[in-house]
């Protein structure tokens, strides 16, 4: 019996991608409610964060690792979303130094420079 490494690899890749969207869709939905209820920027986005985070170590730990949930894993996880949640902050003021005013812009923007450190650090790191 054989293994196809290259072939789990791009099903991990591909499942990744899934959940990430999935965790974008969800996370970006609580953004972008509390957002609009006047919540704060920062509020608004630690909030749905949060929620997105629960839910992505869940499904990328099970459905895209196919691996058990652990206490080391999460804390290794918690610690891949603070370092990618310094880099969304970062990302934010940034844009909005620059002169963006569209907040849902600024906060799209975080998210996207959240989503690809987290990859990276998740697949080193994390999942290893």
């Amino acid at each position: 019996m054989s293994i196809n490494l290259s072939s789990i690899y791009r099903s991990q890749a591909v499942r990744y991608c899934l959940v990430g969207g999935m965790n974008t869709a969800v996370t970006a939905s609580v953004i972008l409610a509390l957002t609009a209820f006047g919540v704060g920027l920062y509020s608004a986005n630690f909030s749905g964060y949060v929620v997105g985070i629960l839910f992505s170590f869940i499904l990328n730990t099970i459905f895209t690792f196919s691996s058990r949930l652990s206490l080391s894993k999460l804390l290794k996880f918690l610690a891949c979303c603070g370092i990618c949640y310094v880099i969304n902050i970062f990302a934010m003021k940034i844009f909005i130094l620059a002169g963006v005013e569209n907040i849902y812009l600024v906060q799209l923007t975080g998210m996207f420079f959240y989503t690809v450190a987290g990859f990276i650090i998740n697949k080193l790191w994390v999942m290893k």
